[in-house]
């Protein structure tokens, strides 16, 4: 028996505010479709999250599709889980089944083991960031 070519990035969108905006299912979609072009990837059209405070229900519900696609295909990078063990197991699963995350705002990819620590490593100056804007605001 052969082993099935991958094919696709899934789209990954959703309703809640991200990075403190709420941005339309199709502006998401129109900006997941033109950075496919622009990269010559095939875009298969996005799951959208639900809007509940830290769902993940439909982007876990993507990992048994990664054996078929080359990877998911983010709007954001702020649509990455808030907790480090869910986005930790993400990576997990996606990098073991030999496909790849895509963040198509930043223009940024986690292909291999080593692409996660940039990620880390933006996701904590963001953090930094925004607490140390947090303490000039209350000083």
């Amino acid at each position: 028996m052969s082993p099935k070519k991958r094919k696709g990035w899934r789209g990954y969108a959703f309703s809640a505010p991200i990075g403190g905006s709420t941005i339309p299912h199709r502006v998401q979609n129109l900006v997941l479709r033109t950075y496919a072009e622009r990269h010559g990837l095939l875009f298969l059209l996005s799951v959208f999250e639900y809007h509940h405070e830290g769902s993940t229900m439909m982007l876990e519900s993507l990992y048994e599709t990664l054996p078929a696609i080359e990877g998911i295909m983010f709007y954001s990078l702020n649509m990455l889980p808030a907790e480090r063990a869910v986005r930790e197991r993400l990576y997990r699963e996606v990098l073991g089944s030999g496909a790849g995350l895509r963040f198509a705002l930043e223009e940024l990819q986690v292909l291999e083991p080593a692409d996660v620590g940039v990620i880390e490593d933006i996701l904590a100056c963001r953090a930094l960031s925004a607490a140390v804007r947090l303490d000039a605001l209350e000083a």
